[in-house]
């Protein structure tokens, strides 16, 4: 290429479109682009376009000139995946951000990849309707960031994943083409469903540019418990029997003293573990579940049980969702379990059992009882103690201490027949291993090694990130 690539976008997208680097030249990394890093690696460009057609374009060029792409919505959920193999132009979809088309009777929304979760939420509110999307940082979380990452949270064991409420998608795909899946209404079954191939393929098949919802009716009350327990054990003993009831809630984290700091939950000094329970739907029926799974929570062994109502209860969610993380704070070290919902308790005991030393004293843990997933958190702050106590320095003592859990934990997922995505560590780390830690078995890597193929031959769209460094 004879003049730099962001000069040649400028001209082919519009100057407004192109974050242009500084200098006369287009010198890399500087630190507008820096903030697109991606496992320290920083892209030569950004493009921000505002309609469909400039990323066709965009996508036309790249393949001619075998320019990796690299999509990206709100930056949330941009740890996920291996380390890039080619990094060359970040495509930031946030101002791709339209609700195209909202249809409260049809219980249908259209949108844009770039809307954010909370300012969808808002919008559907007003027409009485919602969606049960969720991700940490709602009000940075994109649609197409959602969708690309499958995110969910405490909700999905009422609710299922972003996949099951996705029906139609639009998507741009490598060498330019835009395609359709699927509709806008509900009852649609024309067609491969090429919505849940989309959906968690972390923007390696193509670049979504519009997507359809089926919707619920928005719920007219939330509400929560949080209930103190002597120990994880009890805690675990006590949701694994309020989530086999009717009146069970609509969401079940199990949570321990490390995770509990961070969402705040320390108002009992000697509680090991808290269960926390989240309710919505109509005020009778929140009432009447809540009241019985106080009850049983506090039969089971619970030292107290506090009732949150209506923002509480809805803040308590927020909180959940976010894993303790902030707009300034990110884990050090993230681990998501994903096993049978039978063995998360197992998988509890197991952790608790090795954390009486000083390895795991501060791993916080948030376990979904009902759905089988365990989150598994360590922050900064532990590593540098970790550091200070071994007389070792903090780079070291994040390197060696997060190779070492992460070991562990999919040993321990191995054995009880599941599988461990490492969603945080240190560039340093994620050098060393594949964060998918063997989630898909070398059959299904070969499937999806023809898919990627047939999409994307030249491997231009997020490459390596994906399981097997697709």
């Amino acid at each position: 290429m004879t003049e730099p690539i962001a000069q040649q976008l400028a001209d082919l997208l519009g100057r407004d479109t192109v974050l242009m680097p500084d200098g006369a030249g287009g010198a890399a990394n500087t630190p507008e682009l820096e903030k697109y890093a991606v496992d320290g690696l920083a892209p030569q460009v950004v493009v921000q376009p505002t309609d469909r057609e400039s990323i066709a374009r965009l996508m036309q060029w790249a393949a001619a000139r075998q320019v990796a792409v690299l999509p990206r919505g709100g930056g949330v959920l941009s740890a996920l995946g291996n380390r890039p193999a080619q990094v060359d132009v970040a495509l930031d979809l946030s101002r791709y951000n339209r609700v195209l088309d909202y249809q409260p009777a049809d219980l249908t929304v259209t949108v844009e990849p770039g809307v954010t979760l909370q300012t969808l939420s808002r919008e559907l509110a007003r027409g009485g309707k919602f969606v049960p999307l969720e991700s940490p940082l709602s009000h940075r979380a994109t649609l197409g960031g959602i969708l690309a990452a499958n995110a969910s949270g405490p909700l999905r064991h009422a609710y299922g994943l972003a996949r099951d409420w996705l029906i139609g998608i639009s998507v741009v795909g490598a060498d330019g083409v835009e395609t359709k899946a699927g509709g806008k209404v509900v009852k649609n079954v024309t067609g491969y469903d090429l919505n849940k191939l989309y959906t968690g393929s972390l923007g390696t098949l193509g670049v979504i540019v519009e997507a359809s919802f089926k919707l619920a009716p928005l719920m007219d009350e939330w509400a929560a418990l949080a209930a103190p327990f002597p120990s994880m054990d009890a805690a675990i003993a006590a949701g694994r029997s309020l989530i086999a009831q009717v009146y069970a809630p609509q969401g079940l984290q199990v949570v321990n003293r490390p995770a509990a700091r961070r969402l705040n939950l320390t108002a009992d000094s000697a509680a090991g573990a808290y269960v926390l329970a989240l309710f919505a739907g109509r005020p009778r029926a929140v009432g009447r579940r809540r009241e019985e799974s106080a009850r049983l929570l506090g039969q089971s062994g619970a030292t107290a049980v506090e009732s949150l109502d209506g923002a509480a209860g809805q803040a308590l969610l927020r909180q959940v969702t976010d894993l303790g993380w902030s707009d300034d704070t990110i884990p050090a070290l993230g681990m998501r379990v994903n096993l049978p919902p039978t063995a998360v308790g197992q998988l509890v005991a197991a952790i608790v059992g090795e954390s009486a030393g000083e390895s795991g004293a501060e791993l916080g843990l948030v376990a979904d009882l009902g759905f089988g997933v365990a989150h598994l958190l360590r922050w900064p702050e532990t590593f540098d103690q970790a550091a200070a106590g071994n007389e070792e320095p903090a780079g070291d003592a994040v390197i060696a201490g997060s190779l070492s859990e992460i070991e562990r934990m999919q040993a321990l997922a191995r054995s009880m027949g599941g599988t461990v995505v490492v969603e945080h560590c240190a560039p340093a780390v994620k050098a060393r291993i594949d964060v998918w830690g063997g989630a898909a078995t070398e059959a299904e890597l070969e499937i999806m090694r023809r898919i990627k193929q047939n999409f994307d031959p030249l491997g231009l769209l997020n490459p390596g990130r994906f399981m097997g460094r697709l």
